[in-house]
């Protein structure tokens, strides 16, 4: 596995250092990994377009700027076993406003990750100039849940966009800790949470609302407290010292403090304001 990584790594390197386009470290693509026993964590940096998953990386033209994105996932594809972690980033880089990571050439294959326990995508900092989600064209259209049904043992989720009921649906998930920013909508993140019985080993959940740049956002953008009580009213934070952290809602200090009534766990709740263009 180490000399196919390896191996891969200088694959993508040299399709991107030709005559035509040198590699420039702060965008262009590559992978680091580290050895853990027999198992291995994997990092990729760079975008996570796709153009067209059908297409095998080793058939690409030249030039192609996703090709390190798609010779890493048909990489997994082909090499899924001994994976125990893999995170994905890079650069704030994006189209009209969207960096998507589109991950269809994995759900449209029949690998599983019987190994991996962590599985993150790097979420939206609050200078970024571009919203990561994950989907195509900014969709997610249930493609979370297609991922996570690959990866039955998974323990550690960090994602940039919120998933679909899908997620909902998929049986006995075993995930401990859940970071979920709502990216360009929550999708009754919270209010299908509530209603779940899928998830019993949760321990940690770190959400955060959509960004509101300009204060423009409508209410229904939002969860409302009633949907927040309602998962403060059900099984999810039934196991001991549950860590939940909310980001960027419309709480007020009140209804935060009705909500720790409700349910005596460890509420910690993070304002902060997001990046705003000066507007003439």
């Amino acid at each position: 596995m180490t000399e196919k990584l390896i191996e891969l790594q200088n694959r993508i390197y040299n399709y991107h250092n030709s005559a035509e386009y040198n590699y420039v470290l702060e965008y262009s693509p590559r992978i680091s990994f580290s050895k853990i026993g027999e198992f291995y964590e994997i990092i990729y940096y760079g975008e996570g377009y796709d153009d067209d998953f059908r297409i095998h990386s080793s058939n690409f033209e030249p030039e192609e700027f996703n090709f390190g994105f798609c010779a890493f996932q048909d990489f997994l594809i082909e090499n899924p076993s001994k994976i125990v972690s893999l995170i994905f980033s890079g650069p704030d880089a994006g189209a009209n406003g969207t960096r998507d990571w589109n991950f269809s050439r994995i759900i449209n294959s029949e690998v599983n990750f019987e190994d991996l326990k962590i599985f993150k995508v790097a979420l939206t900092e609050v200078g970024d100039h571009n919203q990561s989600v994950i989907g195509e064209y900014g969709e997610e259209n249930g493609m979370i849940a297609k991922l996570v049904e690959k990866m039955p043992n998974l323990v550690d989720l960090e994602l940039p966009s919120a998933p679909n009921e899908d997620f909902f649906k998929i049986p006995k998930i075993k995930i401990n800790n859940l970071t979920i920013q709502a990216g360009y909508g929550h999708q009754n993140f919270i209010l299908n949470l509530s209603k779940s019985n899928n998830i019993k080993t949760l321990r940690s959940l770190d959400y955060t609302e959509p960004f509101d740049h300009f204060g423009d956002l409508d209410e229904e953008e939002f969860t409302s407290f009633d949907i927040f009580k309602k998962l403060f009213e059900s099984n999810i934070f039934s196991i001991d010292n549950f860590h939940l952290k909310l980001r960027e809602n419309k709480l007020t200090k009140e209804q935060l403090e009705e909500l720790q009534k409700t349910k005596n766990i460890q509420l910690l709740h993070i304002k902060t304001e997001s990046g705003k263009y000066v507007r003439i």
